[in-house]
């Protein structure tokens, strides 16, 4: 009987040792591939039911839990509920009305120019992930966009090889690391040295691609649109660190796909060394300017 009772309680310890989690909407739909972040460090991504499993060291701490169709939500003293629910965020179209009749009023989307000769350099499109010691920051004009509300942000991410004998050169694809979370920001422009200055946001957006999608998607919600500054915006990406990207389950970071682009073309790369810290000084990726290349990045205007 002692014997019973002891294998009883090493089961309860056992069980314990996590604790589940149904993430859901209000409707009581489950929502899968939610990142949830424990003190801002993202730790736990739902399953295809909405559910993750919290190690008891996390049990007392903060959740913050983010998805692109919903609100970005923070939890408290969760540990006595089995659900969490977030809010859908919500979505506003725009429409005019003309003789009586309405009509959607189509955003525009802002790209660099690609090269109308299509005579791309051999690496176009298979662009390797970021360094993890490096923050890329993309500078778009304002061209004739102003006023316009800025919306939503792509990031087109790809799989990419990398080498698994340096000395054959033998290298091999990493099949799915397109639909790894990003980190991804807006700053503003030092109008003296044409960099990035101040961050619009004060915490990073994670997202990642969706299955069937060919980008990462950033909506912002109606709260967080802002008009598109007169002296341009720059869009920051970079990595999630090592340990995040094993506590979510992924291998790798994604790659960022590469265009060609014409000559005229005035949306500029730039990066940054993170070791540095955020005094760090903005350099021109002139590697890229001289091949006409840059990386496959939009942002969706409002009308």
């Amino acid at each position: 009987m002692r014997i019973l009772l002891t294998l009883f309680f090493i089961s309860i310890l056992g069980n314990a040792q996590t604790k589940k989690l149904t993430i859901s909407s209000r409707s009581k739909i489950p929502i899968s591939d939610a990142i949830l972040l424990i003190n801002q460090t993202p730790k736990y991504i739902t399953d295809s039911l909405g559910n993750v499993q919290i190690h008891t060291s996390d049990y007392n701490k903060t959740i913050t839990i983010r998805h692109l169709n919903f609100k970005t939500e923070r939890f408290e003293n969760w540990i006595s509920k089995d659900t969490l629910f977030l809010e859908e965020a919500i979505k506003e179209i725009q429409e005019i009305l003309i003789k009586n009749s309405s009509k959607k009023e189509e955003n525009i989307l802002y790209y660099p120019k690609a090269s109308t000769s299509n005579l791309l350099p051999k690496n176009f499109g298979n662009s390797s992930s970021i360094n993890s010691n490096t923050e890329l920051s993309i500078f778009f004009p304002i061209e004739n966009y102003k006023g316009k509300i800025i919306q939503k942000l792509y990031i087109h991410t790809c799989d990419y090889k990398v080498i698994d004998n340096i000395q054959n050169k033998k290298s091999s694809k990493l099949r799915g690391a397109k639909y790894s979370p990003i980190k991804v920001n807006f700053y503003t422009v030092d109008s003296i040295y044409n960099v990035p200055l101040n961050k619009i946001f004060q915490e990073d957006f994670i997202i990642a691609c969706q299955v069937k999608n060919d980008y990462a998607l950033l909506e912002l919600s109606v709260d967080e649109e802002f008009e598109f500054p007169s002296n341009g915006i720059f869009v920051s990406i970079k990595n999630l660190s090592n340990t995040d990207y094993e506590n979510l389950g992924f291998i790798s970071p994604p790659g960022i796909e590469l265009i060609g682009i014409s000559k005229n073309n005035k949306i500029i790369p730039y990066f940054r060394y993170l070791h540095q810290g955020d005094e760090a000084l903005w350099q021109k990726y002139n590697y890229l300017i001289n091949r006409s290349n840059t990386y496959k990045v939009g942002i969706e205007l409002k009308n």
